[in-house]
């Protein structure tokens, strides 16, 4: 059984994810920091160049790779080392999904290691795609031809003759086939 989380305040929690007293903290966040450092982003790079985005293929690989950072902060603040350390985190987190700061900077780290979409790339996803279609195809109607039924003498409907009738029979009302 794994071991129980640390017990954090909301502000320990927060500063977790930022440095306190900072103006724009979230830039100072020290997994902000590590995950944003330019050897973590390359490496990044190269397994999104592989796998793809966490958040559409999330693999072993990444796992492995936010641990790199994960590691070395989160047992400043009482968790353990790998995945009973992260998931230590996520569940003292959860207790402040109501408050919009916290939200707020998992949002940030969350697209930083791109278990979340770019607002840019979200909003492409969810514009209309536009098909190019270079001539839309025609419509049935265009391809009906009825012979008039009105007199052009009388203007007076008048039903179709039996000739005419024959033409627009339903393959079901013609006769069967003999020998079938």
């Amino acid at each position: 059984m794994p071991p129980p989380p640390p017990e954090l305040t909301l502000q320990e929690v927060l500063d977790l994810q930022v440095s306190p007293g900072e103006p724009n903290a979230y830039l100072k966040a020290e997994l902000y920091d590590g995950f944003s450092d330019p050897d973590f982003q390359e490496a990044l790079a190269e397994l999104e160049a592989i796998h793809g985005k966490a958040y559409k293929n999330y693999t072993e690989d990444h796992t492995k790779l936010f641990l790199t950072v994960q590691n070395k902060v989160l047992p400043r603040y009482g968790f353990k080392k790998g995945q009973v350390g992260v998931m230590q985190m996520l569940s003292v987190g959860a207790r402040f999904n109501d408050n919009e700061e916290f939200c707020n900077n998992r949002a940030v780290l969350n697209e930083l290691i791109g278990m979340a979409p770019a607002l840019a790339d979200e909003l492409e996803e969810l514009a209309p795609k536009k098909e190019k279609r270079e001539e839309p195809a025609p419509l049935i109607t265009e391809h009906l031809r009825l012979a008039p039924t009105l007199t052009t003498a009388s203007r007076q409907w008048q039903p179709p003759s039996q000739e005419e009738s024959r033409r627009f029979q339903l393959a079901d009302d013609l006769p069967a086939a003999e020998g079938m």
